[in-house]
């Protein structure tokens, strides 16, 4: 299942709803009833179309006599940062609603698994690297635009390493080490952070070098992003060049945690991985 990346929480929230609903064995029309809403809003919040106030879903379990304290709080802060604007929203229409709604959830996630075939990972990327890499791409017209893009790159990266960070397991294709963004010096500056980084408890980088052979890797880049609210699956995102898609069913994002699995498996051990990245930053 594919869905727009800005109903995400919102369907996370109005599922979870609708699961207590039915425990406390209430129809839309009695919860109709009692709250004395239309039946189509009640509709709406369950099936994710609006981004519910919290206040809103505090009735609800209210009305669901939820016992449950620390999924009632999970639940209510959900609703809170579906409808928060973080930092990112300074830079309002110049990202797209997909990208836009990924930084939102890497602030909010506790795990990121991401696996890359050709270009460095997003929360991985030296500015000097994030801007060779858009600054060639004639997708972006105007020379602000890569320049906040860069900033943007930058910003995001401080999930590593605030008070609480999250933790990272990045799995790079060989490839990636060897395409020379931005040049020998740049490449060298970027190979030098990727070990920097590596030395965090937080962090953990893989190389899949060519010689693995064939791989589930073959089918191209992905993140897998898992949270520590309870109730909350892990998402898959895949990007593309003018945004992104979501996955988000149990049975998709099963197939691709079982494909970081084996990729895990077939990639270099970590201290391998750290010999080649400094090999490659030798040949350059």
């Amino acid at each position: 299942m594919v869905m727009r990346s800005a109903t995400i929480r919102s369907k996370w929230l109005g599922s979870a709803l609708l699961k207590i609903r039915k425990a406390a064995g209430l129809t839309i029309d009695d919860v109709s009833a009692r709250t004395k809403w239309p039946p189509a809003k009640i509709s709406r919040i369950e099936n994710g179309v609006v981004r519910v106030h919290w206040g809103d879903v505090a009735d609800l379990l209210d009305l669901y006599q939820l016992t449950d304290g620390a999924q009632r709080e999970a639940l209510l802060g959900l609703a809170r940062s579906a409808r928060e604007q973080g930092w990112w929203h300074a830079y309002g229409a110049t990202l797209n609603h997909p990208f836009a709604d990924l930084l939102g959830l890497e602030a909010t996630s506790c795990a990121i698994s991401t696996y890359e075939t050709q270009i460095m990972p997003g929360l991985l990327q030296t500015p000097e690297y994030a801007l060779a890499m858009v600054g060639a791409s004639r997708v972006w017209e105007r020379p602000e635009d890569v320049a906040t893009f860069v900033d943007i790159r930058t910003a995001r990266q401080a999930v590593l390493t605030r008070s609480e960070p999250i933790n990272l397991w990045a799995i790079l294709g060989e490839a990636v080490l060897r395409q020379r963004v931005g040049g020998s010096e740049v490449m060298r500056g970027q190979l030098r952070h990727l070990r920097e980084m590596a030395a965090r408890p937080n962090i953990t980088i893989q190389v899949l070098p060519f010689s693995a052979g064939a791989s589930t890797g073959m089918y191209g880049p992905y993140v897998v992003l898992e949270f520590p609210q309870p109730g909350l699956g892990k998402v898959v995102f895949l990007e593309n060049l003018t945004g992104g898609l979501y996955l988000e069913t149990e049975e998709e994002v099963g197939r691709y945690t079982l494909a970081f699995d084996h990729l895990r498996a077939s990639a270099l051990p970590t201290e391998e991985s750290m010999k080649l990245i400094s090999a490659v930053a030798g040949e350059l």
